[in-house]
C-alpha cells in the first residue's frame, strides 16, 4: 500500500510539472509572437501611400531602396498617358509578427492595394500579399534597410 501511494505521488508529481511546463511554453511562445519590438506601422503605409516621394522624415527610419521599392507611385503605372488622376486608392496593411534577433528586428505584414484611375479603370493591384521588412534598432530608434515580398 505504501508503494501505491508512492507510485500515484510520483506520477502526480510529474504531471504537474508536465503541465507546468506546458503552460510555460505556451505562455513565452504567445509572449514572443506578440511582442513589439518596432513600431513601424505608420512609416510603413507612408511608404506605400505617399505621393510626395522619399521625404526628409521617411529617410529617417527607412531607406531609399526600400522606398523605391513599396511606393505605390513607383511600383504601378500610374504615370501612364491612359489613367486619368486623381487615384482612388483602397489599401490595407496588418502587422503579423515580429522578432528580435540582437539589435535586427524582422517585421511580418500582409498589405493588400487597389489603384483605379478617375474612370474607375484599374490601374494595378496585389491581395493579401506577405511582406517582410527587416530593421536595426539602437537604443529606442530604428531603421529599415531591407524588404522582401512574396506573392
Amino acid at each position: 500500500m505504501l508503494l501505491n501511494y508512492i507510485s500515484l505521488r510520483h506520477k502526480l508529481l510529474k504531471l504537474v510539472g508536465c503541465l507546468i511546463m506546458f503552460y510555460h511554453q505556451i505562455y513565452v511562445a504567445y509572449g514572443m509572437q506578440n511582442k513589439k519590438y518596432v513600431d513601424v506601422y505608420g512609416v510603413v503605409k507612408d511608404a506605400f501611400l505617399t505621393d510626395k516621394g522619399y521625404t526628409n522624415e521617411l529617410s529617417k527610419h527607412i531607406n531609399s531602396e526600400v522606398f523605391n521599392k513599396t511606393n505605390i507611385y513607383k511600383v504601378y503605372a500610374v504615370n501612364e498617358p491612359n489613367f486619368k488622376k486623381p487615384f482612388k486608392i483602397d489599401f490595407s496593411l496588418e502587422e503579423v509578427s515580429q522578432r528580435k534577433l540582437f539589435n535586427i528586428v524582422i517585421v511580418k505584414m500582409i498589405y493588400s492595394v487597389e489603384i483605379k484611375d478617375l474612370n474607375n479603370q484599374v490601374v494595378g493591384g496585389s491581395r493579401n500579399i506577405p511582406i517582410m521588412f527587416i530593421s536595426r534598432k539602437t537604443n529606442n530608434e530604428w531603421y529599415i534597410f531591407y524588404k522582401s515580398e512574396k506573392a
